[in-house]
């Protein structure tokens, strides 16, 4: 049985999320900073409010997570990726949820893991951002697109929302773009790596098995027709979560990208080997993390 994460006391103060415009957002009181809200401008809290606070999901404080946080889906991944890392401290997992923290040469870095699906990958960076990280870089597998082939890398220019977070986010969410010295990072990185990659547009969707991948005749039309409007329009990728954490990010004063290996073809019914996934993970977690070594926090 997965142990339960320990009980956090609510704490009004520490909990008011913040948006654009949304004038509920007081400055703390006491010995607040100078440095204000990414979100809305206002005095952040107190050092001592600082360091007490805890994330309501993911049960980090603020001290325990880095300013570059690499967004994952499969919570599988952190321990594996954790190896790339040195000084690792793990957190508590609740809900699944697994969020490690670590050097990468001088770089400290936090791996969080959300699961799957827009929701879930907004809290996660929501909460992250409330404790003091500031740059977001998803990482995981999407459907690729032609020109894409099956093992190859796609950077995210810009995406089109067709899931419904964003809309929380930012009134008439339709297209989102990355952070452009991300894109920069990335790029380069792959390219140093020798790794075949493409910078373009993704999309996201929730509705995976309606929209992405048929399960069965019945839907088989509506989703080729789908993937190949998109192809149409340039889409590269095709995901669950890539708008909604540029959304976010954007919403938040953050920077924010996301790179994801080509593993399935939806439209021929193609996944990528077991081997070829695993080469995959290595470039994707070898090329963030050079990357973010390059990046300053927003």
């Amino acid at each position: 049985m997965m142990p339960r994460a320990p009980a956090i006391p609510w704490r009004a103060a520490a909990w008011r999320h913040c948006l654009p415009g949304n004038r509920t957002c007081a400055p703390s009181s006491g010995a607040a900073s100078t440095r204000p809200h990414r979100c809305c401008g206002n005095a952040r809290m107190g050092s001592g409010e600082m360091k007490s606070r805890k994330a309501w999901y993911i049960g980090c404080s603020a001290e325990q997570v880095a300013e570059r946080v690499i967004l994952l889906g499969d919570p599988g991944r952190v321990p594996r990726f954790s190896q790339y890392l040195s000084d690792v401290e793990a957190m508590p997992v609740n809900r699944g949820l697994a969020t490690v923290t670590g050097m990468y040469g001088n770089t400290r870095i936090t791996l969080s893991a959300f699961g799957m699906g827009s929701p879930i990958a907004a809290i996660v960076l929501h909460e992250l951002a409330n404790l003091g990280a500031s740059v977001f870089l998803r990482i995981g597998t999407s459907i690729g697109l032609s020109p894409v082939n099956i093992g190859d890398m796609i950077i995210a220019r810009n995406a089109k929302s067709f899931e419904g977070t964003s809309s929380a986010y930012a009134h008439g969410a339709g297209n989102s773009n990355a952070d452009p010295g991300l894109v920069s990072a990335l790029t380069r990185a792959a390219s140093r790596r020798e790794a075949t990659h493409h910078v373009g547009a993704f999309a996201s969707f929730d509705g995976f098995y309606q929209d992405m991948f048929a399960l069965d005749e019945a839907t088989e039309d509506r989703v080729r027709n789908n993937l190949e409007r998109l192809a149409e329009q340039d889409v590269l990728a095709v995901d669950m979560e890539t708008s909604a954490i540029l959304t976010v990010g954007k919403a938040l004063g953050c920077r924010a990208g996301s790179m994801c290996a080509s593993t399935v073809n939806s439209l021929k019914k193609q996944k990528i080997g077991k081997r070829e996934h695993a080469e995959a993970e290595r470039s994707l977690i070898s090329i963030a993390l050079e990357a973010l070594t390059q990046v300053d926090p927003a």
